[in-house]
């Protein structure tokens, strides 16, 4: 390094008089894209008072993302649900907790607006209605059947009954079951994008209960609600990869290791989930599973040497911008938040969530051909930007 003067020259007078007059005078809505700043503008006189969208500090009465929480699909587009399901978590424990803890840790973020993989802005409260029903409440039905049986009702009311496309966090993987279930009567046949360190593929055959976090798909396969040849699988290791493998080759799953997943790249695999899946309605569901223990070891059964979640989101960041994929549902589930001291977990699940969210809302404006805007029924303030 040459030998250099200090003190460095100082600026001019009249780039520190513009400096100085920024300071005094310019506010973050200044010369903004005006998309953003509509919305700004609409969260800031929601109920006369204003939506807190930055600090933390006056959301509890908010559901995840700051969504309003209502059970009134009628007037709704994209419905969130929690499932606090957890009787067919084979080890860890906890997950009924995971839709609570995912709901509140999904607000703690800084606004509700984000750049899109293409350019633009993800803005989903003015893409879309979307409300936050709740967690369907299944205390007391001990068997994991009736459970279920609640589950599928709530999601026919949401679905069938008022037309609303759904976002789940879970609960373990058995929450998969009812939406795709639901979503495929009402759509057809799906295809889908399946994140999971196992391959969940179990029959009836293997083990003869007729719910649980290993059968979610196969039984929607055989009950033509789902379809195999539209699946695809990636981030599959383990010790138990040789136990169920066979019954992806049987049903015609297509699938890939987090090995091949990383040798390949992700705009490979991302180029062959538009193979595979096509042009029907997709599910996507991410069993947290899937990803490696440092990204995420607060699930039912960690393996190491799985995904990465920016992998993850830069998967879905090119599906969205070299696809055209028809998202009609999607779910996060295997969140065990006992063992998550440090939030980080939730953080990242979250993220994604909030990704997935953007995706669905972005879809139901384009089936519908308009966009429609979220509605708040109460406010309680604001004090941030």
């Amino acid at each position: 390094m040459s030998k250099r003067n200090y003190p460095y020259p100082e600026m001019s007078k009249e780039k520190k008089a513009r400096l100085q007059d920024l300071w005094k005078h310019s506010r973050s809505s200044d010369g903004i894209d005006p998309e953003v700043a509509s919305h700004l503008q609409r969260m800031g006189k929601v109920g006369g008072v204003g939506l807190e969208v930055v600090g933390n500090l006056n959301k509890d009465y908010l559901g995840g993302f700051m969504s309003p929480y209502s059970r009134d699909c009628k007037n709704a587009d994209l419905v969130i649900v929690g499932q606090p399901l957890e009787k067919a978590a084979p080890m860890n424990a906890s997950h009924k907790y995971g839709p609570k803890v995912l709901r509140e840790f999904s607000k703690n973020a800084m606004g509700t607006i984000e750049p899109n993989p293409d350019g633009g802005w993800d803005i989903p409260f003015d893409t879309c209605r979307i409300i936050d029903y709740g967690n369907i409440d299944t205390y007391g039905r001990f068997d994991l059947s009736d459970e279920v049986s609640k589950i599928i009702q709530e999601y026919e009311k949401i679905v069938l009954d008022n037309d609303c496309v759904t976002f789940t966090w879970g609960g373990d993987h058995t929450i998969s079951y009812a939406p795709i279930n639901v979503l495929g009567r009402k759509f057809g046949p799906l295809s889908l994008i399946h994140f999971d360190a196992h391959y969940d593929l179990v029959t009836f055959a293997d083990f003869n209960y007729p719910y649980h976090s290993g059968n979610q798909f196969t039984k929607n396969m055989a009950e033509g609600y789902l379809d195999p040849e539209r699946m695809i699988t990636m981030g599959i290791r383990g010790r138990m990869t040789a136990l169920v493998g066979g019954h992806a080759k049987n049903f015609g799953v297509t699938t890939y290791t987090a090995d091949q997943v990383f040798e390949l790249g992700t705009d490979k695999i991302a180029e062959r989930i538009l193979e595979v899946v096509g042009d029907g309605p997709t599910y996507f569901t991410l069993d947290l599973d899937s990803l490696d223990a440092t990204d995420n070891a607060s699930n039912s059964a960690v393996e190491p040497f799985g995904l990465k979640s920016r992998q993850i989101w830069d998967i879905i960041r090119y599906l969205r911008k070299n696809g055209d994929i028809d998202l009609v549902g999607a779910d996060v589930c295997e969140y065990a938040p006992y063992l998550d001291s440090t939030h980080r977990d939730a953080y990242i699940a979250c993220g994604i969530s909030w990704k997935l969210l953007c995706w669905l809302a972005d879809c139901v404006a384009k089936r519908k051909g308009e966009k429609q805007k979220t509605e708040w029924p109460l406010a309680m303030g604001k004090a941030s930007l």
